[in-house]
């Protein structure tokens, strides 16, 4: 409860996270049926980059202000930026979308996001943030606890964002275990599950883990700035995704090399499996 996440708003690991995701929402959209976005941990929904916190640790300078201004990146990176600017009318970069509020661009009527927040100042601000509109739901609800109570959704079909905070030694064996528990109820659910790139080995770890529950396509993508390290500031993030979508790797084929080099601090890196 003590993370939060004004402080690294718009970073390295948010232009990752972001573009993924971007990419995952515009994909379900080429069906016409409707479909639900579950965010187990959503945040504040909107980060002033002017902010207290976003200048006591101005990351997003490293991140997303060194793409702002780039003529002629990649699709995937080019679709993120897009939507980022659709949140900074005037041109000038001031505002940093969370998930939840890049999800609702995306939302058609019939589509639902359902956001989970416990921290009570970070859900009042994510009220405030996001469109009144009946499906656009906020929960007051544990994010882990979520995942059993509100999947399957109604849809059938949709989008399970898993960003914990990590603030706890055993977290990411937790969020290894919560989705192997969901893939049970929602088996043919997308999954876009974020973690910070410390040790290489813990992650193989918990990527083990979800492939206990069967047979399925995964896709993994890792993005670091700088070499990774157990103890430290975060200088690298992971996603891993089960039934991504058609087109997604080649999509981040293009985009991770760019990525690496465009944010780089040296001993820049990625990796796609």
């Amino acid at each position: 409860m003590n993370y939060r996440h004004a402080f690294h708003a718009g970073n390295h690991a948010d232009v990752l996270k972001h573009a993924v995701l971007l990419y995952c929402l515009d994909a379900l959209k080429r069906k016409e049926t409707p479909f639900a976005v579950l965010d187990t941990h959503a945040g504040r929904g909107l980060y002033d980059l002017g902010g207290p916190e976003a200048e006591r640790s101005p990351e997003w300078r490293d991140g997303v202000g060194r793409l702002w201004n780039w003529p002629d990146p990649p699709p995937l990176a080019a679709r993120y930026l897009e939507a980022i600017r659709g949140f900074n009318a005037d041109g000038e970069l001031r505002t940093y979308p969370g998930s939840p509020a890049l999800a609702t661009t995306a939302l058609r009527d019939n589509d639902v996001l359902m956001a989970c927040e416990l921290h009570p100042e970070d859900r009042a601000a994510l009220r405030r943030a996001l469109p009144r509109k009946s499906n656009v739901q906020v929960h007051e609800r544990d994010g882990w606890e979520a995942l059993g109570a509100l999947l399957p959704p109604a849809q059938r079909r949709g989008l399970v964002l898993i960003d914990p905070p990590y603030e706890e030694p055993d977290e990411l064996a937790r969020a290894a275990g919560a989705l192997g528990a969901a893939l049970k109820r929602f088996g043919h659910g997308m999954y876009l599950w974020w973690r910070p790139l410390k040790s290489e080995a813990a992650l193989d770890t918990a990527d083990a883990e979800i492939l206990k529950h069967g047979p399925r396509e995964t896709l993994r993508a890792d993005l670091w700035i700088a070499a990774p390290q157990r103890d430290g500031r975060l200088v690298g993030s992971s996603v891993y995704l089960v039934n991504p979508p058609f087109g997604l790797r080649e999509a981040l084929s293009e985009a991770l090399p760019f990525l690496a080099d465009a944010l780089t601090k040296g001993q820049s890196g990625w990796r796609l499996t």
